[in-house]
């Protein structure tokens, strides 16, 4: 049954996509009940911080291992069952009475979210034909993009109704419901064969390990605690190069999928798609900071800036899947994308831009437009070649790569501000001018694709699938 030829199918693709709402939604409607959860628990701002911050590293740790555990379900099943561990996590977070039983519950979180996106996600591609995938895809994402424009109106009502506790409870609520949508409308969908990888359990110890240093990086630096930064820094430096040379061994057991990197698309999206992906997880903190601590704007007026970036992203996604669906040169398409995002991020840079409301406004529309077309173009040619019984690990890595690329994006204001920086260079044109460097790096990808006008979706090149 194809996911979105039948009333079932789109059935399950809102299943999914509801599920990626709820985890964004998540990640996101705390940050407004910092200080509630700070004077109830009795903790300091930043311990509430980092508890809610590692729901985030749970993410980057247990990814990889969702490729191998509950490996014995279906997907549908594993879909589940990270629903269920998510719901119960949610309900624990809610009756938390101290900080470290909350930080251990949103670990628990992160882990059922690890399995719920790549299952999900290649459930529903699995059963996509390649010509609807930029179309599918658009509509996973979306739903996504609306929760951090709707989480401080809904963290504000339930904060009104009750308190902080509410939102978690709430959450829980969410999951279970759909943990019953998911029996009804997934379980109907024909599951590919996925084949069972044997883990490497030492590449596994130092994923973990950069993984985990670098959020200790993170943290460290902003507590401007600089040693400890550097200390976390080299076990990052040195876990992430004994990983590399681990991964190119060609062992029996594996911690991904590496033979996907064969597809020249799917490596196109590791690589050029995680200095994009850096980029535009940083910008949103960098810009933040800067007008918190530099302008008179109310927090409000700063907070619609995320709100017209992720508009931005929702408005033009449709565009963009119309536009990728009949692509016959996916080299211009990325050029003109990249460019126009590197631009986009370029426009910061000035200040008189900055200083008058509605062209800061402005700016951060159009750059979520840009990013939305680069973002779903990195997203859908990835998938594009991808055998159905081999879409689960490729999800899998993916989902391992954005999801460090977000913790690396979020720590990269961080680490700026943590050291000296001259006068003359201040902390926001420095973090600018690196997030628009790492965007322009990703043009040069672009021109390195081929020259192809057999690039595009065929329907017919995919015939056989």
């Amino acid at each position: 049954m194809k996911a979105h030829s039948c009333g079932s199918g789109h059935a399950a693709i809102l299943t999914v996509a509801s599920a990626f709402f709820l985890e964004v939604l998540d990640a996101t409607i705390m940050l407004m009940a910092i200080i509630p959860m700070a004077n109830d628990l009795g903790a300091s701002i930043s311990g509430v911080t980092l508890s809610l911050a590692t729901y985030l590293l749970a993410l980057v740790l247990f990814l990889p291992l969702s490729g191998h555990l509950f490996n014995r379900f279906a997907l549908a099943q594993q879909f589940l069952c990270g629903l269920a561990i998510f719901c119960l996590a949610s309900l624990a977070c809610a009756i938390s009475q101290n900080i470290y039983l909350l930080c251990i519950a949103r670990l628990v979180q992160g882990f059922g979210s690890a399995l719920v996106v790549p299952a999900g996600r290649a459930l529903i591609l699995a059963n996509t034909p390649k010509i609807a995938i930029p179309k599918t895809m658009a509509w996973l994402i979306a739903p996504a993009l609306v929760a951090p424009m709707v989480a401080p109106y809904m963290a504000n009502l339930l904060l009104n109704i009750g308190n902080w506790r509410l939102i978690f409870a709430s959450i829980g609520l969410f999951a279970a419901g759909l943990i019953i949508a998911c029996r009804i409308t997934l379980y109907s969908l024909p599951a590919p064969e996925t084949p069972r990888l044997q883990l490497d359990k030492h590449a596994y110890a130092l994923w973990a390990l950069s993984s985990s240093a670098l959020f200790m990086m993170f943290m460290a630096a902003s507590n401007n605690w600089l040693f400890c930064s550097v200390l976390a820094a080299g076990a990052m430096l040195y876990g992430s190069k004994r990983l590399c040379t681990r991964l190119h061994q060609h062992a029996k057991a594996q911690l991904f999928d590496l033979s996907l990197l064969n597809d020249p698309a799917f490596k196109f999206n590791i690589l050029s798609g995680s200095l994009f992906r850096i980029s535009i997880y940083a910008f949103p903190t960098l810009l933040i900071i800067h007008l918190m601590k530099n302008s008179n704007y109310s927090p409000v007026s700063i907070g619609h800036c995320l709100l017209f970036i992720f508009a931005g992203n929702l408005v033009s996604k449709p565009v963009a899947a119309r536009l990728l669906t009949g692509c016959r040169c996916l080299k211009r398409y990325f050029i003109y994308s990249a460019l126009t995002t590197s631009v986009t991020l370029g426009l910061f840079l000035f200040p008189p831009l900055l200083n008058q409301l509605p062209a800061l406004w402005l700016m951060c529309f159009l750059h979520g437009c840009a990013r939305s077309f680069q973002f779903l173009g990195y997203s859908s040619t990835a998938l594009r070649n991808v055998q159905q019984h081999r879409m689960h690990h490729a999800n899998i890595l993916i989902s391992s790569v954005m999801q460090h690329n977000a913790l690396i994006g979020q720590a990269l204001p961080a680490l700026l501000s943590a050291f000296f920086i001259p006068e003359h260079l201040p902390f926001f044109t420095i973090g600018m001018s690196t997030v628009t460097l790492a965007s322009l790096l990703t043009v040069l990808g672009a021109l390195r694709l081929p020259n192809s006008n057999r690039s595009h979706i065929d329907p017919m090149h995919f015939k056989s699938d």
